[in-house]
């Protein structure tokens, strides 16, 4: 499926740990016909180690007019790098703020997404933000 990447915001800030400069990007993935997922980019300078990576939380599902939070649900990702390259996992989106999110119905467990058809959505919908959004 083709996705269409549209950049929202973007604001830096200072990480609490490490103190290298911050970035929180946001933005809507879109098909040809309509919109499907948002998310929230949030990495540090410098900093893509398994233990200090970036957090990338989707929220899937549908948008638009007499569509509410219940039509949608979160899923979490990390993308780190190491010595056999880059990796990208999912991880409980339960544990994450964006579970507490007022538009959501559902923050999804890894275990809930891992071999399942939403995996490779979430993968094609994390690999056409990381090729479009220009501010990555």
């Amino acid at each position: 499926m083709n996705y269409e990447i549209e950049e929202l915001e973007h604001t830096m800030g200072t990480c609490d740990c490490c103190r290298n400069t911050s970035h929180s990007l946001s933005g809507f993935v879109h098909t040809e016909h309509e919109t499907i997922a948002c998310y929230f980019f949030h990495l540090t300078e410098g900093k893509f180690t398994a233990d200090h990576p970036a957090n990338i939380d989707i929220i899937i599902g549908q948008w638009g007019e007499g569509c509410t939070a219940k039509d949608r649900q979160a899923v979490s990702l990390i993308y780190f790098e190491n010595e056999n390259g880059p990796a990208i996992m999912i991880i409980d989106a339960k544990d994450r703020d964006i579970a507490n999110s007022e538009l959501i119905h559902n923050a999804l467990n890894r275990d809930e997404i891992i071999d399942s058809p939403l995996a490779k959505s979430i993968f094609s919908i994390f690999d056409a933000i990381i090729v479009q959004d220009t501010r990555l």
